[in-house]
């Protein structure tokens, strides 16, 4: 997902949230001196998911999020649900039950903003952490969509198979100056229908708490639905080894509503 640079002040600090949101709310656009057969297969993607159409239309959505996490030996060992409401100019807010009672991370476009069982929560961690948040599922809830946004260097990374089923690979990185330029995305795309059914990513540790590290993260993207205009999966399931044997994580998506014309006061800080 792309992010800011590391640079020391404030200012600096700010400067750079700027420049990560003018990637992250941009209109996704027409990519120039990209790779001919990796254009051809988004474009693809992009209509087996719903069209630039849909996507250019979309305003606001929001969602439940659960997030089961597995034990070696598969065994659930912790659960939580969140509700998440995402409005156009990176705005989001996320309403989680936590050890600590009702935690509400917002970012209101410019800012973020937490609060515990209503009382303001303002370390700087808990603030990136929100922040964070904006991005992450903006991003995320845009693929494939803003695969096409300016800065995204696209290549076709050829065929294969992926659980006996042929696939052809997408690999996303960025220009300098967009983002995270030695992140890394690579999608296994199932060329009939256009679904993305494997993803695999690297991600700098120390950008966002808690964030990022030497080993890459593997996805499965599972239980495609109509969603309004759309078509998304439901079920994310993560993986601890390369082999894809042991589920680290699941997620599940559920109770959307598409341009529901959320108020703009949700993501203000109370």
């Amino acid at each position: 997902m792309p992010r800011r640079s590391e640079r020391n002040g404030v200012s600096a600090w700010a400067a750079a949230c700027l420049a990560l949101l003018a990637v992250v709310m941009g209109t996704a656009g027409t990519a120039s001196g990209q790779d001919a057969r990796a254009q051809a297969l988004l474009d693809k993607v992009i209509a087996a998911h719903g069209g630039m159409q849909a996507w250019d239309g979309l305003t606001d959505v929001t969602f439940t999020l659960s997030r089961i996490v597995l034990g070696p030996q598969g065994e659930e060992i912790a659960a939580a649900k969140s509700l998440y409401y995402l409005k156009r100019h990176g705005r989001a807010r996320v309403d989680s039950i936590t050890g600590k009672g009702v935690q509400v991370e917002g970012f209101d476009g410019e800012k973020p903003w937490v609060t515990v069982n209503g009382k303001p929560e303002t370390s700087e961690e808990a603030l990136r952490r929100a922040h964070f948040q904006a991005v992450n599922w903006w991003y995320w809830m845009g693929v494939p969509f803003k695969l096409k946004d300016p800065g995204v260097i696209l290549t076709h990374k050829g065929t294969g198979s992926f659980r006996g089923r042929p696939v052809e690979v997408l690999e996303a990185t960025f220009q300098p100056g967009i983002g995270r330029t030695s992140d890394r995305y690579t999608y296994s795309i199932d060329p009939e229908t256009g679904h993305v059914l494997f993803v695999e990513f690297q991600l700098q540790p120390g950008v966002w708490p808690g964030i990022g590290g030497p080993a890459p993260l593997r996805s499965v993207w599972l239980d495609y639905k109509r969603v309004g205009p759309f078509m998304m999966h439901t079920r994310r399931i993560f993986y601890r080894d390369a082999e894809l044997n042991t589920r680290a994580f699941v997620l599940l998506f559920g109770d959307f509503q598409v341009n529901s014309g959320l108020p703009d006061r949700l993501f203000r800080a109370p």
